[in-house]
């Protein structure tokens, strides 16, 4: 079961009690609505955690109260403590997870023997790296890349299209690699002269190849070759 119903279901559900609602009123509804669904889903989710200890009645119902009262945190109101701390942990998670990717991709750099500020920066808005030929001062040539986590969606190749020329992932889900997405990440690669890096075991499942598409345990060498040469050809 989802956590909340999808937004069709949610229309239909409102529509049903009032069909003919001014655009208004169906909108206060409809949100209205979202809001039980989401408390009755903590509901369920408190009771799963609570149902298999066997607690005493009176016992039971103070932690589940407790559960599902409303707190405020540093200003912040908050529907109950598990919110709480599935927001804080979410918004700690999600730049580390970044900068974790990040890291790795600058490990993958130094490991072919280029130097961060010589033969490429780090966080230079808008893009994630700049690998320079031969060198940052110098500078005949850049090449621009995007670096994600493990996840494309459709947020990453938009991004990509605006701010890199290459793309490094850890891309762990093959099923986002959709023809339309296929497609938009190659025709920019071509665009660009560079290449989307991914796991060598999601690109395995993509067939056939596409031909800008390398494995990401590629990258140090070729960003290697473009800082000596200017270039990605052999």
């Amino acid at each position: 079961m989802p956590i909340i119903p999808s937004a069709e279901d949610i229309l239909r559900e409102a529509l049903g009690a009032n069909p003919s609602a001014d655009v208004n009123s169906l909108h206060e509804r409809t949100f209205d609505l979202m809001i039980r669904h989401r408390d009755a889903y903590y509901e369920r989710r408190v009771d799963e955690i609570l149902r298999p200890l066997r607690l005493p009645m009176d016992i039971y119902n103070k932690i589940r109260g407790k559960l599902l009262e409303p707190i405020e945190v540093g200003g912040v109101h908050y529907t109950n403590p598990m919110e709480e701390v599935a927001v804080r942990v979410r918004q700690a998670f999600q730049p580390i997870s970044g900068n974790l990717a990040e890291l790795c991709a600058q490990r993958e750099l130094e490991r072919s023997n280029l130097k961060k500020d010589c033969h490429f920066v780090r966080r230079k808005p808008p893009t994630d790296f700049i690998v320079y030929h031969p060198d940052v001062r110098s500078n005949k040539s850049r090449h621009r890349i995007e670096v994600k986590n493990v996840s494309l969606r459709e947020r990453a190749t938009r991004g990509f299209a605006f701010d890199g020329d290459s793309l490094f992932g850890f891309f762990n889900q093959p099923e986002e690699f959709t023809e339309s997405n296929i497609k938009a990440l190659e025709e920019r690669c071509l665009k660009t002269g560079g290449y989307c890096y991914i796991p060598p075991k999601t690109l395995e499942t993509i067939r056939p190849r596409p031909n800008h598409f390398r494995p990401n345990t590629r990258f140090g060498s070729d960003m290697a070759r473009f800082v000596s040469t200017g270039s990605f050809t052999h």
